[in-house]
């Protein structure tokens, strides 16, 4: 994958109060956590976050930390589980990163690209993309940036399921391997002239009918008739 570095620092204190000093002097407040390790409460330069953030696809990536103490500072391989964000204003509110051993497979969830010209589609068709992302089991090592699925052999009602991905050595797909990951619709051409003329048909039918009155109504149009005639 391609490396992704935060820089951060050790601080003290929780609270809102605390996280919106630390983001007023440029901060992010984080935590890292993982197991066998206590939490460990960080500050994250904001401005270099931002920048990462704004150009990732997704926020479950791996990402080393580069964590300032004293004079010198550790590096420390996570995964960057969780981004918090203003609803609003977009800012970056907090963030979640998860601590991972080189020695153990971890499982992530890795953006899909769709590669090729589907033949279905120049006929007509409607691609429908409904995995974007797959989640996949690996050592931290081998864990892609992305997976690439060609659909220039899709015909109209063709697609790709989980288990027709290739993936590279050592990397195994955890998603349901039955899963659709993109298919090409037929058009909706023929649904919607069936649609149209059932309409015509409904209207035809109901300028057909014949109109129905009392027997009241019927000789009060009778009476009117021949007070007409009359006056003529």
């Amino acid at each position: 994958m391609d490396k992704v570095q935060f820089n951060a620092e050790e601080r003290e204190g929780k609270g809102k109060g605390v996280a919106r000093k630390l983001r007023a002097s440029g901060f992010i407040p984080a935590v890292l956590y993982g197991p066998g390790y206590e939490p460990t409460q960080l500050k994250v330069e904001k401005k270099s976050a931002e920048d990462i953030i704004r150009k990732l696809e997704s926020h479950n990536v791996m990402a080393d930390i580069i964590i300032k103490k004293g004079k010198g500072q550790e590096a420390v391989k996570t995964i960057l589980k969780d981004v918090h964000m203003d609803p609003i204003r977009g800012d970056i509110l907090h963030m979640d990163f998860y601590r991972i051993r080189m020695d153990h497979t971890v499982r992530m969830n890795v953006s899909i690209h769709l590669t090729g010209e589907a033949p279905g589609i120049a006929n007509g068709g409607i691609l429908e993309q409904e995995l974007r992302e797959l989640q996949v089991q690996a050592m931290p090592d081998r864990i892609p940036s992305m997976i690439e699925v060609d659909i220039s052999h899709l015909n109209i009602g063709d697609a790709v399921l989980v288990k027709d991905i290739v993936l590279p050595d050592g990397v195994s797909a955890v998603d349901d391997p039955e899963k659709v990951v993109v298919t090409i619709l037929a058009p909706k051409v023929e649904e919607v002239k069936v649609a149209e003329e059932g309409a015509e048909a409904a209207v035809s039918e109901t300028a057909a009918e014949p109109e129905v009155i009392s027997q009241k109504e019927a000789e009060e149009r009778r009476k009117e008739k021949e007070a007409k005639a009359e006056k003529e």
